[in-house]
């Protein structure tokens, strides 16, 4: 039975649960297959109590998408200054982006939407992530001492990041086009990553 979040610990305890249904279900399926009913069965929160917390479920990816980024962002803190080799890196960078698909599939997928359907103040709040990001990004260019200019190989990256999941998650009928033309491109997620990395670290 659901009960109203009396303390602080609660309310942010109740929007982790929210957050964690919405992403166990957007690894799964597309988000216009995704209804705030659905996180409601799959949490111990009503569907209105859900409304309470979150106006839509652009609303809740968007927290999802800052929550994965914040988590990418600290794991590559904790690889910067660790004098890792280049390859080192690359597996870091590959690894933790694998961890946090759905950074991948929300960019590839549905950022546009979400960020049309969002404020000013939340989209500074996730560009604001988005600028550690780079800031860290470019740092591990630097370690990884190569002759690329970071800025480009940042900018580079950042755009291939939008193509990743597409690639390494073909939809059915992109699985069948692809097969009845011979344009399949049969990589694992990291390797993809790995390899688009070792191509910019040169």
């Amino acid at each position: 039975m659901y009960l109203r979040a009396r303390t602080k610990e609660q309310f942010d305890e109740r929007k982790k649960e929210i957050l964690n249904a919405m992403d166990s279900l957007y690894l799964h399926k597309e988000l216009n297959s995704i209804y705030l009913k659905d996180i409601s069965e799959m949490t111990r929160i009503s569907r209105t109590a859900v409304y309470f917390y979150y106006k839509s479920k652009e609303e809740i990816l968007l927290d999802s998408l800052y929550n994965h980024f914040v988590e990418l962002d600290d794991g590559l803190e904790a690889t910067v200054d660790k004098g890792l080799t280049k390859e080192k890196i690359i597996d870091a960078i590959a690894r933790l982006l694998e961890e946090n698909i759905i950074i991948l599939k929300i960019m590839s997928c549905d950022l546009e939407d979400i960020e049309r359907s969002t404020t000013l103040e939340k989209l500074i709040v996730l560009k604001t992530e988005l600028r550690r990001f780079q800031t860290l990004f470019k740092k591990l260019v630097r370690e990884c001492d190569c002759h690329s200019n970071e800025n480009i190989v940042t900018a580079t990256f950042i755009t291939m990041m939008y193509g990743f999941y597409p690639i390494a998650y073909p939809i059915d009928v992109q699985k069948e086009a692809m097969k009845q033309t011979g344009t399949e491109i049969n990589l694992s997620l990291k390797v993809l990553i790995t390899e688009s990395l070792k191509l910019l670290l040169r």
